[in-house]
Formats: C-alpha cells, structure tokens, sequence
C-alpha cells in the first residue's frame, strides 16, 4: 500500500511541470479545467494580471491543439483591453500580438490581420492637450495635437488621408487634412519632431477641401497639414480653437483615417489616458522646444463664460438716499471689446417687494420717462430694459434713468447689467453686471402736540336753530385746537423745507374738521440742517353736525413735508409722516385756562378760566383758588357756578407773581357737583399743561 509521503521529494509529472504535458489529451484537459477555475478565483478578488496571465496560458493550450477558433475568442479580448499595453510591458504584449496574428490568419480574419499588424509594426501614437487649464467662451484657446511614429526604420512611410478631434462641450470638431508637401514652421532634428502652425476654418472658408477623399463634416474646423509620417519621426500642430459655449469640455476621440485603393481604415483612439500629452512643444527664436504641460497633459479643460469687457460706471450713485425722493442717474458705458456690440441693458432693486424704487429710462430724443421697454416686457417684477442699440468700440455712451425712493425705509441693491453681443459674434451672449448696496432712510422724524383752544365764537343755542337746521351745514357743538409739529431732521446734508402741512386723513362720522396754518412763515422756504427742528404751528376746528350728538369723535391726521435737495435740478419730495390720532370728547365739561388782556398793575397777569358745559344737564361747579407763596391774586376764593346746557362761563383772576424766571402755577380747583368729580385745567395758549394744572412763564427781571 503506497504511502501518503511518496510524492513528498518528487511530486506527479503533471503537478511538476504543467507545460511539459504534451501528449495526453486528458492530461490537458484537466489543466485547462484548472485554469478555468483559477482564473474564476483570481477574477472575484480582482487580481486582474493574474486573470490575463491565465487568459494567454490557456489560449496557448488551445493553440497547441489547434484550436483556432477557441484560441482566438480567448485572446482577442484580452488583446483588446490587456493591461500590458497600458503599462508598456512590450515583451509580454509583443508575444500576445503574435499570437493574436497567427490565429486570425488560420481563421482567415485579414481584418483583424490588418489590426493587429498595424500596431505592432506601425505604433502611431496620437495625443492632444490644451494649452491651458481654463478658457473663456469667444476668446483664443490654444491647443496641440502630436502625432508620434514608434514603427521600426525598416517600415514603409505612413500616410494618413485624414485626422479627426471630436469634443465633448462647446468646441466644435476638427478635421486636419492631409496635404503634401506642407512645410513646417520649424523643426528640431535632435527630438526628430516637425512643428506646424495650422489655420483653422469651416469648410467654406477652406479651399480643396470637397475631394472625393474628404467626409463631409459641415460643423467641423478644417485646416491643412503633411500627414506623411516616418518611422521614429514626430509632428506637433499647434492649433488656435475659439470655444462657443461654457462648461467642461474634453477630447472623446481622435480618428485618424487612411484610405487606399486596397481598403479604408479607421484607427479610433478613444481612451483618454492614450491621448495624454506630457509635454507641449513651441516654437523660439532658434527653433523649436518643449516645457511641461500646464494641465498635466490632461485633454479636458473648463471654458467659463466669456468675460464681459462693457463697463459700466455710475459717477453719481450715492451710498444712502432719502425715502420718498426722486433720483436722477446718470449710466456711462464703455466699449472695452474688440468690435463693436449691441447692447441692452437692465436695471432692478432687490429687496422686499413693497419696498424696493421705482426705475424709469428716459430716452436721450425727448427727455421722458419710459417705465417699460418697448421692444421687450419686463423680466421680474421690478426689471426694467432699455434698448441701447449698436455701441462702437472704445466709445461711451450716457443713458440716463430716474428713479423714486419708496416711502418705507430699506436697504436694496442696485443691480444694473449690460446684456450684449458682439456684431461679428451674433451667437454669443455676453452680460456684465454692476452690483450696489443701496440705503433708504427716513429723512424727517416728528413729535406733535395737541391743544385745546377757548373759542371766542358764540356757542350753539338750545332755544334757538337755525334755518338751514336740515340742511348739511354743520350746527353742533364745536371745539377749537391748536397743534404743534416738530420735524426734525436725519439727513446728512442741508435740505430746502417747501411746505409742511397737517392734512386730514380721517374724521367721524356726524363730525366735520377745518385745518389751517398758525405759523407766520409757514408759506415760505427754509433751509433745515441736519439735526435741526422746524416747528409748524395748525388750527383744528371741530364741528359736530347735529347739536345732540355728543359721541367722541376720532381725527386722523398725516404730516405732508414737501422738500429738495440743494443741489441745482433737484426734484421736490413729497413725505408723509403719520401723527397720533385726536379723540375729542365732545360730552364732557371742561376747563380752559388762558391769558387775558391785562387789567390794573402793569405786573399783573390776567388769567381767564373758561368753564365749559356742553351736556343737556344743568351742572353745578365749586370753584376755589388756592394761595401760593408764588404770586399773589384778586379774584373769588371759592364760589358756585351754575351752567345750563350748552353754554361756558369764564372766571378772571389778577395774578401777581412774586418770583422771576420760573413756571407759576394758579391752583384753580373746579369740583363738578353733578358727578362729584374735579376737572382737569388744560392750559392754552403760551400756558404749560400737567398733572398740577396750568402753568404760566414769569419772565426774569431785566
């Protein structure tokens, strides 16, 4: 019984020596089942060279039985996709050519024949690079094309009929065709290499170029060169590509093309690290020479949109602006490109909608506004064009526009953009955008103060109506009042103040208001400087229509302030500020204290306290004066007034004050017996108001 160690020194021939098995048919058969499966292993832990090196090994057992057939569906496509050739380990690939050609040539493929005889004995290499990493859309893009003969001296000139570079991106395909006899631009004969410099065009710009060896490619770039190469020789062509279109654009592949009586043939190189260019060769003083390619020798390069040369400049644009105001702007343009363009161009604010100004052109013929284009509608809510029209290279041209500030305050931004083409470019858009932050802030601020006034005007009667007493004339209780306005100003420069006027928003139902100016040179012009006040002084007279109705009655009001820059040209703004509303309680008695003519001592002060009773109660009122350390009075201590309906009482009193240069304050105390409630005395006039009462200014002594 053999022993389990008896192939310990000396194992099986077929474990020994594989390739030594020659003559058992099963013997090969089980080894090619063996490279199956190792190949299998190999394959699911991607050892890819172990799977090609296993591949050939079993092609060449089919080979040895004669296999063609068999053979050559295993090493065509190892052949075509063989890592050997990527990473030039010729030996290996240089055997698996052979091969490759014997098997086509017992299964009479002369296509394959001719494939597989070009690359070994011709190995033309075809690289193309750009010259830089990015371009720019309408701008030169230089770009080289090298074409590198490695087939043996031995061989015959390789002649090829076309070349084709087709892009993936906005370049359009290139076709060099060949031309004998074309001399090169200069050459190097240490490196064997011939540089030319072709002309591109479309195949009508180009002459000879509608042989009956040359494909119709009717978006294709042509240009000419000696396509005649030798053994170990090189051709650079420099080329000049003019991109249309923005994005990434790369080489998808480059066809070269031969035809001869016998056949056509097609060599597609597709891969992109076959394409690679390590170096880039231009032409110097002395000849020719090469530097290290800036991208790598990467074929794809980013084109970015082409870079607008328009500029656009706003001398007069200010970086804050008042609300409410009308703006006059002047756009300069300039002409930086090349040729001429026709321009368009559009101006928007963005920022909150009801916000954002107002923008108009104002066409150079007339001076008027245009808020629309009218060749094109509004793009955005609040886009404004303008067509320009043709602008000459190098020339400026001033379009004025105008703008009104909203009346909230706000920060926007100004985008004015220049849309454009160049006349010898129609297809290609260009934009060039100019972008300002943009303030808008409230030029005025105001504080209001409302008073009630004593109406010398007789009262309306209970006895007695009048005629038109059903008519629309007013006939009820009325009230007059004064109000104060202080505006002050925020801006940062002198403005001119038109007018500032107290205009009615809203009044009750059943009520009727008047308003008018108190200030003597409210009509006037007056120059406001910045952080300064301007008072306006207004009377408010209040009427109720019908003499029963006592509801109070709510007035709104709004501050209008026209105003202007000072500078010539201006234009007047016109801004509204809102005011508190007034509630007049027209049922209620009052008191008002006011100063009257003087009487007796030329010291003395005269102050009249007006009772009022506008109810249909017969009121009774306790009046007293309380005495004070400050002045001195004649006049009742304390009394009883009794007032029928509708009807006021006034009450004087001497005053002499014994203080200089401070307030004074009568102590006037009226006690409404009806309700059991102490009015409050409103001063009116120059007189002060609080809580104590009204308050009278003794000026110092002189």
């Amino acid at each position: 019984m053999p022993s389990l160690y008896d192939t310990f020194l000396i194992q099986e021939p077929l474990r020994e020596d594989p390739f030594a098995v020659v003559n058992n048919p099963d013997d090969k058969a089980t080894l090619i089942e063996v490279y199956h499966k190792s190949t299998a292993y190999y394959h699911e832990r991607d050892r890819r060279r172990a799977v090609e090196r296993l591949q050939y090994e079993v092609a060449v057992l089919y080979m040895q039985e004669e296999e063609w057939r068999k053979a050559l569906g295993m090493l065509l496509p190892l052949w075509e996709s063989v890592s050997w050739r990527r990473e030039g380990w010729w030996e290996l690939f240089w055997g698996l050519g052979q091969q490759v050609r014997e098997c086509a040539r017992r299964c009479e493929d002369s296509n394959l024949v001719v494939r597989v005889e070009w690359e070994m004995m011709c190995d033309l290499s075809i690289a193309f690079t750009f010259g830089a990493t990015q371009g720019n859309v309408g701008e030169p893009l230089q770009a080289q094309l090298l074409i590198t003969s490695h087939a043996q001296a031995i061989t015959a000139p390789l002649i090829l009929t076309h070349l084709l570079v087709s892009f993936e991106g906005g370049l359009k395909n290139l076709l060099i065709e060949h031309r004998a006899g074309a001399q090169p631009t200069a050459l190097a004969t240490s490196d064997n290499i011939l540089f030319y410099e072709t002309t591109l065009g479309t195949g009508s710009d180009q002459q000879n170029v509608s042989s009956p060896t040359s494909p119709t490619y009717s978006d294709a770039l042509m240009g000419f060169c000696d396509l005649r190469i030798l053994p170990g020789e090189s051709k650079a062509i420099a080329l000049k590509l003019q991109p249309k279109e923005s994005g990434t654009c790369q080489v998808a592949r480059i066809t070269s093309t031969i035809q001869t009586e016998s056949f056509d043939f097609d060599y597609i190189i597709s891969n992109p690290d076959y394409m690679r260019q390590d170096y880039h060769w231009f032409q110097t003083e002395t000849g020719i020479s090469r530097r290290l390619a800036s991208n790598n020798g990467s074929n794809e390069i980013r084109i970015h949109p082409k870079p607008p040369k328009m500029q656009i400049r706003l001398p007069e644009l200010k970086k804050d602006y008042l609300t409410d105001e009308t703006i006059m702007l002047d756009i300069e343009i300039t002409n930086e490109e090349s040729d001429d363009a026709e321009l368009t161009l559009e101006a928007r604010f963005l920022g909150q909608a009801d916000a954002v100004p107002t923008w108009a052109w104002i066409t150079s013929q007339e001076q008027s506004m245009m808020t629309e284009d009218p060749l094109t509608n509004d793009k955005g809510m609040n886009t404004r064009r303008y067509f320009v029209g043709p602008v000459a290279r190098l020339a400026t041209q001033k379009i004025k526009a105008t703008f009104t500030a909203s009346a909230v305050p706000t920060e926007t931004v100004l985008e004015i953009k220049a849309l454009y083409h160049l006349l010898a470019e129609p297809d290609t858009p260009i934009s060039k955008a100019l972008i300002n932050d943009v303030t808008f802030d409230r030029p005025f601020e105001a504080n209001y103060d409302f008073r009630p006034t004593v109406d010398t005007r007789p009262w309306p009667s209970c006895f007695s109506l009048p005629a038109d007493v059903a008519g629309k004339s007013a006939h009820g209780l009325r009230q007059l009042w004064h109000s104060t306005s202080r505006l002050a100003s925020f801006a940062s420069e002198h403005l001119i103040i038109e007018q500032a006027a107290l205009e009615l928003v809203d009044v009750h139902d059943g009520t009727t208001c008047q308003v008018s100016n108190d200030s003597p040179a409210s009509t006037s012009e007056v120059i406001l400087a910045p952080n300064d006040l301007l008072e306006r002084h207004f009377k408010i007279d209040v009427q109720k229509m019908d003499l029963d109705d006592r509801r109070s009655a709510a007035i709104g009001f709004q501050l209008a302030v026209r105003w202007r820059r000072r500078q010539a040209g201006s234009r007047t703004a016109r801004t509204i500020l809102p005011t508190p509303d007034l509630v007049i309680p027209f049922g209620e008695p009052r008191v008002l204290a006011s100063i009257g003519p003087p009487r007796g001592e030329a010291e003395a002060i005269t102050v009249e306290f007006t009772i009022e009773n506008p109810s249909t109660h017969v009121l009774t009122f306790d009046i007293s004066m309380e005495t004070n350390d400050h002045f001195a009075f004649s006049g009742p201590k304390s009394s009883s007034l009794n007032l029928v309906p509708v009807s006021c009482r006034t009450v004087a009193y001497n005053i002499m004050p014994l203080v200089r240069g401070k307030w004074i304050t009568p102590h006037f105390r009226v006690l409404d017996t009806h309700f059991n409630q102490v009015l409050r005395v409103f001063g009116t006039g120059g007189m002060r108001s609080d809580k104590k009462g009204a308050s009278v200014w003794i000026d110092a002594e002189e």
